[in-house]
């Protein structure tokens, strides 16, 4: 939201810096979109509510058709963990089977059809599942909810959805640092300081913190050069 109100910033500046952002940023965005649209449905804060109103502000008018496109995403996976599901409690019911002696298997043509009819069943119960989860309220949003927990707990009630969650919330959705992907300078630790002690790069690291969130401002150039020959100077050690 805020990179787009930069780009219709008045200063030109601040429109080019948004402009370099956005492209990073939707880049990474189209490789996760859907994964961390389900993402926040599996959260109880947020469903589908957080990507109505938020879509909205992205998209505009087609706002709903992206999120169908996360709905559908999200009975899709319900679908497949449920499948899965049903070929395990299958293969173990044909191991039990295979190891009797059960002679004329037409004789159980009727339990066939028993078994057909409680998948059936279990599908339906499934798409129940997450239209019960959508329908009740938004829990509050509170900074110290443990939504790893609350699906624990909640793992009853929402069996399918609650296997979803244990692998999706645990999936990390990115192994690039923010600040290597966004920043406009490169990465923060160069090659060379990569080697360097912990200490002396805990030192460094926070004087630069202090003095670029500092008001003396005349000071900073001529501290960064001192910096980068600290650097220097310990890898040549």
């Amino acid at each position: 939201m805020t990179i787009a109100e930069w780009i219709n910033s008045p200063k030109d500046v601040i429109q080019e810096m948004a402009r370099k952002m956005k492209e990073k940023f939707d880049r990474y965005w189209s490789e996760i979109h859907d994964i961390m649209g389900v993402a926040t449905v599996l959260d109880p804060r947020y469903k589908m509510d957080f990507l109505e109103f938020n879509f909205l502000k992205l998209y505009g008018n087609d706002s709903d058709a992206h999120v169908q496109r996360i709905r559908d995403l999200c009975y899709e996976l319900l679908a497949e963990y449920q499948l899965k599901k049903s070929k395990e409690s299958n293969s173990s019911s044909s191991s039990l089977v295979g190891s009797g002696d059960i002679v004329g298997s037409d004789a159980y043509k009727d339990y066939d059809l028993y078994i057909a009819s409680k998948k059936r069943a279990r599908t339906s119960f499934v798409k129940s599942e997450l239209d019960n989860y959508l329908e009740e309220e938004v829990l509050p949003r509170t900074s110290d909810f443990d939504i790893l927990m609350w699906w624990k707990t909640n793992g009853i009630k929402y069996p399918t959805l609650q296997a979803i969650a244990r692998d999706l919330l645990a999936m990390p959705i990115s192994i690039v640092a923010s600040e290597s992907a966004f920043s406009s300078s490169g990465q923060i630790l160069s090659l060379h300081r990569s080697r360097l002690h912990w200490t002396t790069l805990e030192a460094m690291m926070c004087t630069r913190s202090w003095l670029l969130s500092g008001d003396y401002k005349g000071v900073i150039s001529t501290a960064s050069t001192m910096l980068d020959e600290m650097g220097s100077d310990n890898e040549s050690n």
